[in-house]
């Protein structure tokens, strides 16, 4: 007999023709019984493929389901910029744009929102461009970095009351289908994750946890939602960090979990490691349960490209 070609297959003994591999799917191998549905982060839009094709940029594209069908179906962030009336340049990851001398570009945000930052001081000079807007900006600097929001836009803080505070853009469920009112969203903390009502049901919209901002600190510590709650102090010692709701062993009046510095800064009743100072510090950080240090400098992993964006 001859075996099924790569693309192809059969599930029954004493078959006369081979099935092509649906749209969704791939075989690599030749004789199989069955194809093999595309990962996340790929799609395969045609049948009969012997590989599934993957989205324009695996950190920061993916699909919220196995077996896409479209390269539609792959969501990221896009950013496009023209200098001195140049083609468009695209860019779906932190870039640094440098302007060669001319003193504007225009920048237009696809999709997602995007931080353009100054490298002298990135995270206290710099402006939001919001999906859809296309903003011409005069510089006297030479060079500007461009960065997409990941967390709360492309992924949610498992961590942070299982993504309340998401704000993407997404407005169709896991399924595909159109929610019936707004964006994909988790306000009131379900464990589902972000959702939204399909035909009046609710249903889950597939985003993924975010890995960035949670098992590790990016940038000035603000965004950072994870675990660590220890510090180590003058002598080599572990300690635990005082719950950011207590006022002893230190009394700290502004730094209390009030509404804002929940949504900003993540404080809460608990004691991980946050920064809600970043105008006097730059990393995580925590009052501790020593009665002789006031408050410690966080061991918390610095968020590189070592880290993925979110779980596929």
């Amino acid at each position: 007999c001859d075996k099924c070609d790569p693309g192809s297959y059969t599930s029954s003994t004493g078959s006369a023709e081979c099935t092509m591999c649906p749209a969704g799917s791939s075989q690599s191998k030749p004789g199989q019984v069955a194809c093999e549905v595309c990962e996340k982060g790929s799609y395969q839009d045609q049948t009969g493929a012997s590989s599934c094709t993957q989205c324009r940029d695996s950190r920061t594209y993916t699909t919220y389901t196995t077996g896409a069908t479209s390269k539609q179906d792959c969501v990221g962030p896009l950013l496009s910029y023209i200098i001195n009336k140049e083609d468009p340049v695209e860019v779906t990851d932190t870039s640094n744009i440098t302007l060669a001398g001319y003193k504007s570009v225009l920048v237009n945000s696809v999709s997602g929102d995007w931080a353009l930052r100054l490298p002298e001081s990135p995270y206290t000079e710099y402006h939001i461009v919001k999906q859809g807007d296309a903003v011409l900006y005069t510089l006297s600097e030479d060079h500007l970095i461009a960065q997409p929001l990941i967390p709360n836009y492309f992924c949610y803080k498992d961590s942070e009351f299982h993504g309340r505070y998401f704000a993407g853009y997404q407005s169709h469920d896991i399924q595909g289908w159109r929610c019936d009112d707004g964006f994909c969203r988790n306000l009131k903390g379900d464990p589902m994750g972000p959702h939204c009502e399909v035909g009046g049901v609710k249903s889950p919209c597939g985003i993924p946890k975010c890995v960035w901002d949670v098992e590790c600190s990016a940038g000035d510590g603000t965004g950072y939602r994870g675990g660590v709650n220890t510090v180590t102090i003058s002598g080599g010692s572990t300690v635990s960090c005082q719950g950011w709701n207590k006022d002893f062993p230190h009394l700290h009046p502004e730094y209390h979990p009030t509404q804002h510095n929940r949504a900003m800064y993540g404080l809460g009743d608990h004691n991980q490691c946050r920064n809600p100072d970043p105008g006097n510090i730059g990393s995580p950080w925590c009052y501790t349960s020593s009665y002789w240090v006031r408050w410690a400098l966080c061991d918390v992993k610095m968020c590189d490209d070592s880290f993925p964006y979110f779980e596929h």
